[in-house]
């Protein structure tokens, strides 16, 4: 018996299953389709499927070895295409499907929309399931907190952020000045968006400070977005009473009166920006 079909035969013994080269055969072509459709999978879920805890730990070990599905992180894996030896799924996929509640958010959302000029190396998922950043694949996938009630729309098999939603949580959460420069970037590539959405995302934060941040950012990219006056002034009326820095021990600020801001010239970001 060659080595490889004994040491299968040992692994299934041991798991208290009887060995039978057909039945091996048809649960391959019936469980990697069941695989397939679900993209990302854990271990519970092969549990579930299989309904054997004790031939899971084999099924694993064994797909692995065969090229069909690959270790993500920790008991998470994916399937992967037998002829290009990748994975099946996008990163923004993947990324989407770590969890139940997982969606793709901030800059990446950009990404799967199309409006980003060039993808980054981390895709940023939004959920309650808390885990340690990793990288997979040559891409780092980090945790952003999951905001209740976001605005999400399935795009090209993800789950991911409205561009309203993207545009408000990226003000929200950028950093310095390469962070508002790639914000930037993408917001003058949108499509038209809807200003009641845009508000709706800014009420979910009720954050006076990030009406202050968006009022004036949006407004200074008005000839791109052209949002109506009365989303300004419903920005205006939920603004902070206090002055705020966009970018704090930063020199060059200018203080815009209409927003009670110190913020960097909008401008000087565009001449920066092929568009």
């Amino acid at each position: 018996m060659a080595g490889t079909e004994c040491y299968r035969k040992q692994n299934q013994l041991s798991a208290g299953k009887p060995y039978n080269r057909k039945q091996e055969q048809l649960s391959i072509v019936k469980y990697y389709e069941k695989m397939r459709e679900m993209g990302c999978f854990s271990l519970q879920d092969v549990i579930d499927m299989v309904g054997e805890q004790s031939a899971v730990k084999y099924l694993v070990n064994d797909y692995q070895r065969k090229g069909y599905i690959d270790r993500i992180h920790r008991n998470l894996y994916t399937v992967m295409d037998t002829e290009t030896e990748e994975p099946v799924l996008t990163r923004y996929q993947i990324g989407s499907r770590l969890f139940s509640d997982a969606y793709i958010s901030h800059r990446s959302a950009f990404e799967v929309w199309g409006f980003a000029p060039q993808a980054g190396n981390e895709v940023f998922v939004a959920t309650e399931t808390r885990f340690t950043d990793f990288r997979y694949n040559g891409v780092f996938y980090r945790r952003v907190l999951r905001r209740a009630g976001a605005d999400t729309e399935w795009i090209s098999g993800t789950m991911v952020t409205s561009l309203e939603q993207t545009v408000v949580d990226c003000i929200h959460s950028f950093e310095g000045i390469a962070g508002l420069e790639q914000i930037v970037e993408c917001i003058v590539r949108l499509p038209q968006m809807d200003a009641d959405r845009l508000l709706a995302s800014l009420e979910r934060y009720g954050n006076g400070y990030l009406y202050q941040k968006c009022g004036y950012v949006l407004e200074q990219l008005q000839d791109y977005v052209k949002l109506p006056e009365s989303f300004y002034r419903e920005c205006r009326e939920h603004c902070a009473s206090t002055v705020r820095y966009m970018l704090k021990g930063k020199d060059g600020l200018i203080y815009h009166r209409g927003w009670g801001i110190y913020a960097p010239s909008i401008a000087g970001q565009m001449e920066r920006t092929d568009v």
